[in-house]
């Protein structure tokens, strides 16, 4: 037979193939028989041993029974879905334990014109029985004296350097609180003044630098009434000796007054006021700024509020003028003050004149 005649055309024969009586093994409908292996629909439900170990491996979670409803059909009878944001757990949350209302201490009541209010005013009496110069042989005339020294000299370095009024008040204030808890005898006024000066330079926003300030406090010293630096050797180095003197005696000041720094003027209770009363274009204006200048020499911001300087100031500035001043019916409501009061603070400034 040529090869061409094997490709001939002619008619097909099946080749009778073997007939089985029943399917093959692995067919679902054909009958069991018991020298068979059992059957399951899902064969990787039962795991086999892995070909290189003995041990089975389960690939997947066993799957549900053939005949169990699916998730998503469980789901719809179940009812709707919840929405999104229900699905999430909830956040732990510390909620702290309720207080009683009469249990909360009462916030203090601050207004800008009493100033800090933590700074404890005293009377007259206190204050120069308190004094620790006293156990150092200082009696109160004597320590009024120092006071108008350094208070004096306050005035003439802060005129030197240019400073505002608020800013020498200040300074003053400062040395007033410092040798109310510090003796005369164990510090150098003029050395604690110059440090408060600048530091209050820096609280007023009206900063000075250091040096410049050291360089006018030895040109104010040249006077003989504050030549009493005995520290201001005339040596190589005296001025930076001198510098770290001011250094520490700030530190020391911020330490003795506790950082408390704020410190409240009558000027601006003495300017509303008068505003008020249509007096803050006259000559009692004036006098009274004047007499308030003058009353940084004693101890009146350690006895009184702001406003009640600033009334009696007012009040004495009127009797120099020959001036009623409580003639205005809202006087004492716009100095939010009274009569006993006005009175201490004039006949104590009327003691520093």
């Amino acid at each position: 037979m040529s090869f061409s005649q094997s490709f001939a055309p002619g008619p097909v024969r099946h080749q009778p193939q073997p007939y089985h009586l029943d399917p093959p093994p692995h067919h679902p409908r054909r009958r069991r028989r018991e020298e068979d292996e059992p059957y399951h629909p899902y064969p990787h439900a039962h795991p086999q041993p892995h070909p290189y170990t003995n041990a089975a491996t389960i690939p997947y979670p066993h799957p549900r029974g053939p005949l169990a409803p699916s998730r998503h059909l469980q789901e719809l009878a179940s009812g709707p879905p919840p929405p999104k944001r229900s699905r999430r757990a909830p956040e732990p949350r510390y909620d702290p334990p309720a207080v009683a209302a009469a249990a909360l201490p009462a916030a203090p009541t601050r207004h800008p014109e009493d100033g800090d209010a933590r700074a404890l005013l005293l009377s007259r009496d206190e204050i120069e029985r308190r004094s620790p110069s006293r156990k150092d042989g200082i009696d109160p005339a004597s320590e009024a004296r120092l006071r108008a020294s350094y208070c004096a000299y306050l005035r003439c370095l802060g005129f030197r350097l240019g400073l505002p009024q608020t800013t020498i008040a200040t300074a003053a204030v400062y040395c007033h609180r410092f040798f109310f808890r510090r003796s005369h005898a164990c510090h150098d006024r003029f050395l604690v003044a110059t440090a408060a000066l600048f530091l209050a330079s820096k609280t007023e926003e009206s900063t000075c630098l250091l040096n410049t300030v050291l360089r006018a406090s030895c040109e104010v010293s040249q006077n003989q009434e504050f030549n009493l630096l005995p520290y201001m050797l005339r040596g190589q180095n005296w001025f930076e000796l001198y510098r770290e003197s001011v250094i520490q005696a700030e530190q020391m000041i911020l330490t003795t007054l506790d950082f408390e720094l704020e410190v409240a003027h009558p000027y601006a209770s003495l300017s509303s006021a008068l505003s008020k009363l249509g007096l803050s274009h006259s000559a009692l204006y004036n006098v009274a700024w004047n007499l308030i200048n003058e009353g940084l020499r004693s101890s009146l911001w350690l006895q009184f509020k702001p406003h009640h300087i600033a009334a009696g100031a007012a009040f004495l500035a009127g009797k120099f003028l020959r001036y009623d001043i409580t003639f205005h019916q809202n006087f004492w409501h716009e100095f939010k003050t009274a009569p006993p009061i006005v009175q201490d603070v004039v006949q104590q400034l009327k003691e520093l004149l």
